[in-house]
């Protein structure tokens, strides 16, 4: 039960919900590349990117010093991943890893 409130609080959110189709739609991201391609300061990026890997919808993996975003194989996200792949998300502004 506490996993279902988890993923249903990570999806409840609209700015969640964006960065999970920028995700979606870039395949592997950086915090850097969030916040600046969404316009959210990076603390706040971070945030969501936390609330979002602690519901278990992403996963990160080490690249140096950076941690690089990538969607998770999650069915419990499988009807909002293909909801979001309608989304309009912004272009990304690529930071060579920061």
């Amino acid at each position: 039960m506490q996993r279902l409130v988890k993923v249903a609080k990570a999806l409840a959110d609209e700015n969640r919900l964006k960065v999970l189709a920028f995700i979606q739609k870039y395949n592997e991201v950086c915090v850097c590349e969030v916040s600046e391609s969404l316009g959210y300061s990076q603390p706040l990026s971070s945030k969501y990117l936390k609330q979002l890997k602690e519901a278990g919808l992403i996963g990160s993996k080490k690249e140096g010093k950076w941690s690089i975003f990538f969607i998770k194989d999650e069915p419990l996200s499988k009807p909002f991943l293909d909801e979001l792949k309608d989304i309009d998300v912004p272009q990304i502004k690529r930071c060579m890893r920061c």
